[in-house]
């Protein structure tokens, strides 16, 4: 059966393999080499996006958005068995530096994107005031909506009541 299976490929790639010729593209390169302007309140947008993407992982989703205010706002998700093990499984300390530490790696990052990107918001970046957030873990059940962990304000984590 599996020798079928790779005779079956094969023959359905020969005619793609070895040809050699290019291949034309539907994107104009032109079209691609030319300038777009953007505000720099749609360009940090993207480019937290683009952060919190790659801080996310497996264990949990990070977001990141630019508030009315405006401040940064940071979004945490956990899975269920991250925030299992921060509000069940150790002690409360030890979790309030895990979900800290975490915190602390967004906002680094963060200011790191300021810095180096956006130099008239970093010099009036404030940690305290422009940059807070929430860590968010299943509900109780299937259908219930997130519950609330705890918050990160002033540059310190709080458990939710």
């Amino acid at each position: 059966m599996l020798a079928q299976i790779r005779a079956i490929t094969c023959l359905c790639l020969m005619p793609f393999l070895g040809m050699g010729e290019q291949v034309h593209a539907e994107l104009n390169w032109n079209v691609l080499q030319g300038e777009r302007l953007v505000s720099q309140g749609d360009w940090l947008r993207l480019k937290l996006e683009v952060l919190a993407l790659r801080l996310s992982y497996p264990a949990y989703r990070v977001s990141l958005e630019l508030s009315e205010i405006p401040s940064i706002h940071f979004t945490f998700v956990a899975s269920g068995g991250m925030a299992k093990h921060v509000t069940e499984e150790i002690e409360r300390e030890a979790a309030e530096q895990v979900l800290s530490y975490h915190a602390q790696g967004i906002r680094d990052q963060l200011e790191k994107l300021l810095k180096e990107e956006f130099p008239m918001l970093w010099e009036r970046f404030n940690r305290n005031v422009d940059f807070s957030g929430e860590f968010m873990g299943p509900g109780e059940e299937w259908s219930d909506p997130p519950r609330l962990i705890g918050e990160w304000k002033q540059d310190a984590y709080t458990w939710a009541p």
